[in-house]
């Protein structure tokens, strides 16, 4: 089905781009450091993941949870828990239960918008507790290392020939929203697209050729292992930024504006949230946990490794950002008539 563009992507881009005041309004940086240090875990800490081991917000939490570890951010253990299933949808709702338990905080990424709307869950993003955005994770354009194309303009010439089989992460998810912009931009061929239960099993489906996959939009992380292998298994053909990334292994690589594909105005948030209902003491206390990690020197190696735009949100701002990035994602449920 011929689908409209959906402009709306870029609107509330530039909007979230506008607002993006990085020092912010942070209960606990810009608050009562008493306050916050009154308030603490007791026991150990559950750091939710709402995808299977070796996706891109498994890969996060990990690093994160490392470095909370070993500078002892935290007085108790902080321990990552896989809770794949249903989109999402399994973890949202785990984390949802424990209402007002300053022993949950999950890591989120666009399917905490999506996965709601979609499937009707009975509560929105905004009754979590924000703690804050720790980085925008930017799509690439992936294919086998084996593949014929080159750039992104043989992908697209291939697409508009033949329906192709892509694969993403999730039904109705933010892979899907990116390949169905594609197609309707560069008036493709309506793409076959096979979900898949994480980025790492995107990114073999990819190196595999499995069910005919010959494409995804991985995130660069998520692709990195395959691309670095010996012999190599992905590679990726362009990104979809508004510029070429600047360090790390991936610098250099084309944006996919300039290959004929105008969309840069798409990433992934990488966000910690916290059941409903934690006190201004307790969000203070993760607040400050995160803000220790994002400052410090292995997570900014991290996201220049992982080609990620720094992006630290707290308090308002961070509500605003929740605000802004939940109509964007109903907006697109409509505009793809998923709901």
């Amino acid at each position: 089905m011929k689908r409209s563009s959906v402009a709306i992507l870029a609107a509330a881009l530039i909007t979230l781009s506008a607002c993006a005041s990085n020092t912010g309004s942070a209960p606990s940086p810009s608050g009562s450091a008493t306050a916050a240090a009154s308030v603490q875990p007791s026991h150990p800490v559950e750091f939710v993941i709402s995808t299977a081991p070796g996706g891109g917000s498994d890969i996060y939490a990990r690093a994160m949870q490392a470095i909370i570890s070993s500078k002892n951010f935290s007085p108790q253990p902080v321990t990552p828990v896989n809770k794949e299933g249903g989109s999402g949808a399994v973890a949202f709702t785990y984390v949802f239960d424990h209402k007002g338990d300053m022993h949950y905080v999950m890591i989120t990424l666009n399917s905490f918008f999506t996965t709601i709307i979609t499937q009707k869950l009975p509560y929105k993003a905004t009754d979590f507790t924000p703690v804050a955005n720790m980085a925008l994770d930017p799509f690439f354009l992936w294919v086998n290392d084996d593949s014929p194309w080159k750039t992104a303009q043989d992908f697209v010439a291939a697409a508009q020939k033949d329906s192709l089989v892509v694969a993403g992460t999730g039904s109705k998810q933010e892979d899907e929203a990116l390949f169905r912009r594609i197609e309707d931009t560069m008036k493709t061929k309506p793409f076959t697209y096979v979900p898949q239960t994480s980025g790492a099993t995107v990114a073999a489906a990819v190196a595999g050729h499995q069910g005919g996959v010959v494409a995804s939009v991985n995130n660069p992380s998520e692709g990195l292992a395959l691309y670095q292998a010996s012999p190599k298994k992905m590679r990726p053909l362009c990104a979809f930024t508004p510029e070429s990334p600047k360090t790390g292994v991936y610098t250099g690589l084309a944006t996919c504006k300039t290959q004929g594909i105008a969309i840069d105005d798409y990433y992934i948030m990488r966000a910690i949230m916290a059941p409903p209902g934690l006190s201004p003491q307790q969000q203070a206390f993760w607040v400050d946990v995160f803000k220790k990690v994002y400052d410090s020197d292995e997570w900014k190696k991290f996201m220049s490794d992982n080609a990620l735009n720094p992006d630290f949100r707290s308090g308002l701002d961070f509500r605003q950002f929740i605000l802004q990035y939940q109509q964007l994602h109903q907006d697109i449920a409509t505009k793809f008539k998923w709901v």
